[in-house]
């Protein structure tokens, strides 16, 4: 499961049918116990939590650690606004292909064929997204057969969160605006677009059988699984892990350092779980600064 990809389909498909919970053998029995970082400032503390963006509504993941960071926390940051009526809007607006071309059209005879294999194997008509552009199918994708397993972006860890936070008051940060997030999925340059999309299209139904053990890796907080899983899948594009990962964990970095040295205060930073494995994700790299950070 690309978790870049889960986050942009809480946004663009947020309204898209949630399956009953039908993942038993993914949280029967499941104590889940999800990695959290305590960072320590001059006077603020940061907690940093990493999120699956979709995840079966059965999964009880706010133990009494968690619980606590969100309790005590008087600011959330997060990735991006949860805007689902932005969403659809751009996804009114850029979604579709140019009048006449045909998404299948686009593609190599082997990736045609991946195409309908993939769509085959979450029930979906590949007939009625063809005048969709690539980002709009990998989402829908994505997003179905997440549902089809029981997850849902409503019982997500950033939702849920947020809505908590909004709930009491408390006052919402941003590390990216909707357009930059929304510019990773969709790229001006329609030829990255479909090089994505195909590389999307080969390992779809391979991947989708990683999805229980990325929950439970998650659940377990066991990061070198977790690395695993996911980093781990992309090292045969080290460019579209940079763009999607890397520079954005660097990104974060000065506002989170803003918040420690130049503020008072507790933060709960909320970003998607594969920005916090490895030593290119947040934690270690706030350690490489000389901050500490409690946790694994």
């Amino acid at each position: 499961m690309r978790f870049w990809r889960a986050l942009l389909a809480s946004f663009v498909l947020t309204t898209a049918p949630c399956a009953a919970d039908t993942t038993p053998a993914v949280t029967a029995q499941l104590k889940a116990h999800p990695a959290l970082w305590t960072v320590h400032g001059k006077k603020s503390t940061v907690y940093l939590f990493g999120s699956i963006h979709l995840l079966p509504p059965s999964l009880a993941w706010r133990d009494e650690r968690i619980d606590k960071a969100i309790r005590s926390a008087d600011t959330f940051v997060f990735e991006t606004a949860l805007d689902s009526d932005a969403a659809m809007k751009f996804l009114a607006a850029n979604g579709s292909l140019p009048a006449g071309q045909s998404l299948k059209a686009l593609l190599p005879s082997a990736s045609q064929d991946d195409l309908e294999a993939d769509m085959a194997s979450v029930n979906l008509p590949e007939s009625r997204f063809d005048t969709r552009r690539p980002w709009v199918v990998s989402v829908l994708l994505e997003t179905v057969r997440a549902t089809e397993m029981g997850a849902s972006a409503t019982s997500g860890v950033d939702v849920t969160i947020a809505t908590d936070a909004e709930a009491r008051g408390k006052p919402m940060r941003y590390f990216e605006t909707f357009e930059q997030q929304m510019a990773l999925l969709a790229p001006a340059d329609p030829a990255l677009e479909l090089k994505t999309f195909e590389a999307f299209l080969k390992d779809f139904r391979s991947e989708g059988h990683e999805f229980p053990d990325i929950i439970r890796a998650w659940s377990a907080g066991d990061q070198d699984k977790l690395a695993a899983l996911t980093l781990d899948s992309m090292a045969s594009d080290p460019e579209t892990k940079k763009r999607l990962v890397d520079e954005r964990n660097q990104a974060w970095v000065a506002p989170i350092a803003h918040m420690l040295d130049s503020e008072s205060g507790t933060f709960m930073v909320t970003v998607g779980a594969l920005h916090m494995v490895g030593p290119e994700g947040v934690p270690a790299l706030l350690r490489a600064k000389g901050y500490k950070v409690d946790g694994p």
